[in-house]
């Protein structure tokens, strides 16, 4: 490896399908560098594209020196980093949120990865629902993988779309209706419970449960755990309501 310094900003350019530069990030990177400098170099490719160095690691810091009119430190790979090793490498470290890494698959064109992230950038404008919410509507199931080639794993690139995108895309519709309610109520584990109960209760009303929580919002409680959860959503639909209209939920389900 080989490191130099530079102003000359113009030298270089982000790999696409990098995650973009965020503002909440480099504000804090500005601070950071001013109070105490650049304590990383920034890491770029050995092999040059349309006479740039393509920086693999160090956006934020890059953009805050050039903002700062510093020169930028800079660390020169002995090898050339694809963007599929990228999202590897920020996988295993967790540097990158759920959604950096479905949008860098999405970018290398991975179908499954394109129809999420699609999806997901759709309902989370509308609906602020988070990318986990829908991958695992997506994979109809709270359960995750860590598997290197688990059709699973959305950390790695094996990844798969398995239930029908209309479902997805009424199953948020329908919790959304709860923000009324709770505004946050937009979790994994809501949601995923009240899709269960739409697909595998016969009987179950997502209305009737709606007015509920409506009447009696001190008993909409959200948890982090499924079986809280359907307890909480049974007692609610239950409430005041005479003995032949209960419905009684399995808690396996």
């Amino acid at each position: 490896m080989r490191f130099f310094s530079t102003t000359n900003y113009d030298d270089f350019k982000f790999m696409y399908g990098n995650r973009p530069v965020r503002k909440g990030t480099l504000a804090k990177v500005i601070r950071s560098i001013e109070q105490e400098g650049q304590l990383n170099e920034i890491e770029v490719n050995p092999t040059k594209e349309q006479g740039k160095w393509v920086i693999v690691d160090g956006q934020h810091r890059f953009t805050a020196c050039r903002q700062l009119g510093i020169p930028v430190e800079v660390k020169v790979h002995k090898k050339d980093f694809t963007l599929r090793d990228l999202i590897t490498t920020n996988t295993v470290r967790k540097n990158w949120s759920l959604s950096d890494v479905i949008k860098s698959y999405a970018e290398l064109g991975l179908p499954h990865y394109v129809k999420l992230h699609d999806v997901y950038t759709d309902l989370h404008q509308r609906h602020n629902v988070s990318a986990m919410v829908v991958a695992k509507l997506a994979q109809g199931t709270l359960s995750e993988s860590s598997a290197a080639k688990s059709k699973s794993n959305i950390w790695s690139a094996s990844w798969e779309w398995v239930t029908n995108e209309d479902e997805v895309r009424a199953a948020i519709e329908d919790c959304a209706r709860f923000k009324a309610v709770h505004p946050n109520c937009m979790t994994d584990i809501f949601v995923m419970c009240m899709h269960r109960l739409v697909i595998k209760e016969e009987k179950f009303n997502t209305s009737r449960l709606l007015n509920q929580a409506i009447k009696y919002p001190e008993k909409f409680i959200l948890s982090n755990r499924k079986h809280d959860t359907l307890r909480m959503i049974e007692e609610l639909y239950n409430w005041r309501k005479v003995q032949q209209n209960r419905l009684y939920i399995d808690l396996n389900l």
